[in-house]
């Protein structure tokens, strides 16, 4: 649940953002399981494509996110609206390697195969690749510390982080799936709440606690 402010958001950018929010992680579960019904993670034509998709939507889902933490500590929602930016763009460049992966098969995978010259290459993957779940992972702290969020939203950002690199370089399909179902957890009841409107009572008297803390997270 959302604490009591919208952080900077007007009420027509928390619906909009709240929507995206709500979306976003289940368009990264529809990648998933479309991964799993052709060759696993990160290797499919279908799973590629909605993973680029799911990119999109995380990326402004995150800066929604972000900026209902601005109230509370501006210069960590402004570090982790750069991160989250960064994590999800350079997920697109997994998901189009994961659909060229599939159509001209494994000389086609830059991070297995680049050596000598080519070796540059691993710069346009590498270590964005690593943002994605540091994002979910620092994301949940902050929302957690400021009271943003209720606590087992922020353990679940957390969670979600954690197993999110936990099976996706090592293309543990079931491991991958609980991750993301950890993430909507996570998203889902804050993006509701962003759309509609509704500030927690059990949140109503933070902010004088996340006034107090503000100095030692920002």
């Amino acid at each position: 649940m959302v604490a009591n402010t919208l952080g900077s958001l007007t009420p027509f950018s928390a619906r909009l953002y709240g929507v995206v929010v709500i979306i976003a992680p289940f368009l990264l579960l529809a990648s998933t399981i479309a991964y799993t019904t052709e060759n696993g993670i990160n290797n499919g034509v279908f799973g590629g494509t909605i993973g680029v998709w799911s990119c999109f939507t995380l990326s402004i889902a995150l800066v929604g996110v972000m900026r209902l933490l601005e109230a509370s500590a501006p210069r960590a929602a402004a570090v982790l609206t750069v991160l989250a930016i960064m994590a999800f763009s350079g997920g697109i460049g997994f998901n189009i390697q994961a659909i060229s992966l599939a159509l001209y098969g494994a000389e086609s995978e830059i991070i297995e195969t680049v050596e000598g010259g080519d070796a540059i290459a691993i710069l346009a993957f590498l270590p964005w690749g690593l943002f994605a779940p540091l994002t979910f992972v620092l994301s949940g702290f902050f929302l957690w510390r400021t009271r943003t969020v209720a606590w087992w939203t922020g353990a679940l950002f957390i969670a979600g982080g954690i197993l999110f690199v936990a099976s996706r370089p090592e293309r543990i399909n079931e491991l991958a799936i609980i991750a993301d179902v950890a993430i909507i957890a996570a998203l889902v009841p804050v993006g509701w709440a962003m759309v509609s409107g509704r500030q927690t009572s059990r949140f109503a008297s933070t902010s004088t606690f996340a006034t107090e803390v503000r100095s030692e997270v920002v």
